[in-house]
């Protein structure tokens, strides 16, 4: 199955979307997702569910996660672990959008 992310991003009411089992049955316990934040956009909320874990990875801009009252910057290139069932706020720090990529899964082997 092929999808346009970007375009499904861009698409999307809350600026990110998600690829995984809700749009392809066959995917058993991986997801990724784009998003991305306006310039100066702060606050939106994000970080796995109980089960899961990520990994974000900036692709271009600069990010400030906000985790367990700790910041955290994230540059273009870099990648950062979130475990499971935290909960994390974001802020875009750069002049443009910055866009990231998020890849999740399951801690252990799970049904939905």
């Amino acid at each position: 199955m092929l999808l346009n992310l970007k375009e499904k991003c861009h698409d999307s009411k809350h600026r990110e979307f998600f690829y995984g089992v809700k749009v392809n049955k066959d995917i058993v316990d991986v997801y990724l997702g784009l998003c991305f934040l306006d310039p100066g956009e702060e606050g939106r909320k994000g970080g796995p569910g109980r089960g899961h874990e990520e990994i974000s990875y900036v692709i271009s801009g600069k990010l400030q996660m906000t985790m367990n009252n700790e910041d955290t910057v994230i540059s273009e290139g870099e990648v950062y672990f979130i475990p499971d069932g935290t909960k994390v706020r974001l802020k875009n720090l750069s002049d443009d959008k910055t866009y990231f990529v998020i890849s999740g899964g399951h801690v252990k082997q799970l049904a939905h």
